[in-house]
């Protein structure tokens, strides 16, 4: 007879540990501390977060602190890309990140734990600062928000959701931490950096564009931009173009502000107010797509900086 083993000898061995996130979480603030642009720094965040993490849906707010609002600067996993109109800071989820500047999550977010998004009513002026509707999932069950914090200041919030019960942990709530500082050093040093390069250009305005000279042709029945017979761009994009066009013919500036290109009549904006810096995003990119003779430069939070290589010709055409 064959003698039976032991039932401690029939013992599984133990399970391997869980993966550690911080490795991976540690490669990703690598790759966004070697970024430059304020744009790729919120792609790289985003796309990280959604490649090595699995996160399906994401959201990052920065303030524009002479405003008090949030602005969304991109998403992943919406229906529009940057989605949701800008917030105020105790308005929706974002109020419950960005005044403390303390994460929170909701991890089972199951009928009768689910917080209002929807953002306040309308003020008496007018103002439409997060009048919209929130741009969460229909079917959410978990969320998580983190600050971005750079020198102890709130400036900006980074947000996560998840149509899953408790799909958010301890780790998850480590990563987004150590991304979200990250992506604050990252996104204040690019602002002072573009600042400081401008700096010598910024001083004067009246500064005449090297270069030959090029024809701009503006059609005012899609607002679309033609350079040396070239189609460029049309629509919000284009009317912000000749905007700054005109502004340089007419007074020689250089240098613009958010604010009054989103309080100028001319460019007729979506009330999605976020729509402007979506729109100077895409003409940024297209006029370096092109290699166009003008370029569009941040420097500093709110300003922007229009470079020009040669003259201008600026020509309306009417149909």
């Amino acid at each position: 007879m064959h003698k039976l083993p032991a039932f401690s000898d029939l013992t599984p061995p133990p399970a391997m540990p869980k993966p550690s996130p911080l490795l991976d979480a540690a490669t990703l603030a690598d790759a966004i501390s070697r970024k430059n642009d304020a744009g790729q720094i919120v792609a790289t965040v985003l796309d990280g977060l959604s490649e090595r993490f699995g996160y399906t849906n994401l959201l990052l707010f920065l303030l524009d602190a002479s405003r008090g609002v949030l602005i969304p600067r991109g998403s992943r996993g919406y229906e529009r890309a940057g989605a949701g109109p800008e917030m105020r800071l105790d308005d929706g989820p974002i109020g419950a990140v960005a005044p403390d500047g303390r994460p929170v999550d909701a991890a089972d977010m199951t009928d009768g734990m689910r917080p209002a998004d929807t953002a306040r009513p309308e003020s008496d002026d007018g103002d439409l600062s997060g009048v919209m509707s929130w741009p969460s999932l229909p079917d959410i069950m978990s969320r998580i928000g983190v600050p971005i914090i750079v020198q102890g200041k709130v400036t900006g919030v980074l947000l996560a959701e998840s149509r899953e019960r408790l799909a958010f942990g301890a780790d998850d709530k480590a990563v987004m931490t150590i991304i979200a500082c990250q992506a604050g050093a990252s996104l204040a040093l690019a602002d002072a950096l573009a600042a400081r390069e401008q700096v010598a250009e910024d001083r004067t305005s009246s500064d005449a564009p090297v270069g030959r000279g090029f024809r701009v042709s503006y059609h005012t029945l899609d607002d679309s931009i033609f350079i040396d017979n070239e189609y460029l761009i049309k629509g919000v994009a284009g009317r912000l173009l000749m905007f700054m066009l005109d502004a340089h013919q007419r007074e020689g500036r250089i240098e613009f502000t958010n604010r009054e290109l989103r309080l100028s009549a001319t460019m007729r904006l979506p009330q999605i107010k976020d729509n402007l810096d979506t729109r100077l995003l895409l003409l940024r990119r297209r006029l370096e797509e092109k290699g166009a003779p003008i370029r569009i430069v941040r420097v500093g939070r709110g300003r922007i900086h229009l470079q020009l290589f040669g003259l201008p010709l600026l020509d309306r055409v009417e149909i």
